[in-house]
């Protein structure tokens, strides 16, 4: 669960002041109309963007929420949070510790009669291609194992959203790769059932995350201990509260069928790692001394500045492809939309829709992505930021 007390602090000072991308009085109704009486499933419920969800839905009236999530402390967690806001909701929501990859989704969904399906599961560090059970676990949480084998056939189920990533544009990186490979299937979902409301967004880096470069720049010191960061590496930053609201945008009439992005005028130039890390310095009242390599810092941590091409690392991110069609959305700037249901197909997705056909059981997850990533970005696969 993330620790809106801990590091919204760090957010609002160096990332947003505001809510960016918050919603409008006529978005917020809608949103209240969608979910009234509604049973709803939130998969990957405790991480950073799904617990954060999961507060900002239970302002909402709703018939029960189903929380899943593999980490049974950070469900925990949740669940004291969920009990702080509002006791006497609390019977509303009912908390399972599962593992998205051995959950009968489908089952699940007609079992439980589930409205609308919200996925928030995500791996997002695999720190070596060549470990391949990693790899395959990746791409089984990411990009398979959460849609249903027959979910033309639930009955209940109205809407199926699942987060994207920014990553997952000319995808470097496996978890790029396992993103796009999501959004095609949700894509694929879109054409087989056209009424079924289908949405997911590309995120751009949601700062302070568990995992992200930003925690791991506070925990360090806060500990202080020696850590590494990148010099030349640039990212647009969103906080959490903004992320919650790109999803629930991405939950609107509007964006049936669509990628919800940010503006780029909304998120501004992309900020270097190294320029945020000295934001954080000052606010943590921590002097250093930096030369070419490394910076000493008064609290006994040593930070060293690397330059080095990092393997799989995009020196910037995108939002969209080339061929992608920017579209407006009604009384709305913060956002554009980009249809999921678009006739025309790169060449990297079809490579992709090629990976997707292989039983990952019986053949090298490592070998096919390297050859993918060599034909396409001249590059070896690795983690992200």
């Amino acid at each position: 669960m993330y620790n809106l007390g801990h590091y919204g602090g760090f957010e609002n000072k160096i990332i947003s002041k505001k809510d960016r991308f918050k919603l409008n009085k006529q978005q917020t109704l809608e949103i209240k109309n969608k979910f009234l009486n509604s049973n709803i499933l939130i998969v990957g419920a405790a991480g950073s963007i799904g617990s954060m969800f999961s507060i900002e839905l239970s302002k909402l009236k709703f018939k029960k929420v189903y929380l899943i999530d593999k980490d049974e402390n950070q469900l925990t967690e949740l669940n004291r949070e969920l009990l702080l806001k509002n006791k006497k909701k609390i019977k509303k929501f009912e908390f399972i510790c599962n593992d998205l990859n051995l959950l009968d989704i489908q089952k699940f969904l007609i079992k439980n009669k589930i409205n609308h399906y919200l996925n928030f599961a995500a791996i997002k560090h695999v720190r070596s291609e060549e470990n391949l059970i990693s790899a395959k676990y990746m791409l089984q949480t990411n990009s398979f194992n959460f849609v249903p084998k027959k979910y033309e056939k639930i009955k209940s189920l109205k809407s199926i959203f699942s987060i994207s990533t920014d990553k997952a544009v000319k995808p470097s990186s496996l978890l790029g790769i396992s993103k796009r490979i999501m959004e095609l299937n949700l894509m694929k979902i879109k054409k087989k059932k056209p009424n079924l409301f289908i949405s997911t967004t590309r995120f751009a880096n949601v700062s302070f995350s568990n995992g992200s470069i930003l925690k791991l720049i506070v925990d360090r010191l806060a500990f202080k201990k020696n850590f590494g960061i990148p010099v030349n590496i640039s990212r647009y930053f969103i906080t959490h509260k903004e992320a919650v609201s790109l999803c629930l945008k991405s939950l609107l009439k509007e964006s049936d069928g669509s990628i919800i992005i940010p503006n780029r005028k909304m998120l501004g130039k992309q900020i270097l790692i190294e320029l945020l890390l000295y934001k954080i310095l000052k606010l943590l009242r921590i002097k250093f001394i930096k030369n070419k390599r490394f910076i000493k810092t008064s609290n006994s941590s040593n930070i060293l500045l690397t330059s080095k091409k990092i393997i799989g690392q995009k020196k910037n991110e995108e939002l969209s492809f080339k061929d992608e069609i920017l579209n407006k959305v009604k009384n709305d700037k913060s956002i554009f939309k980009i249809k999921l249901s678009t006739n025309k197909t790169s060449k990297i997705d079809k490579d992709l829709k090629k990976i997707s056909q292989y039983n990952f059981l019986k053949i090298s997850t490592s070998r096919i992505l390297q050859k993918y990533t060599k034909n396409n970005r001249g590059n070896k696969i690795s983690h992200q930021l």
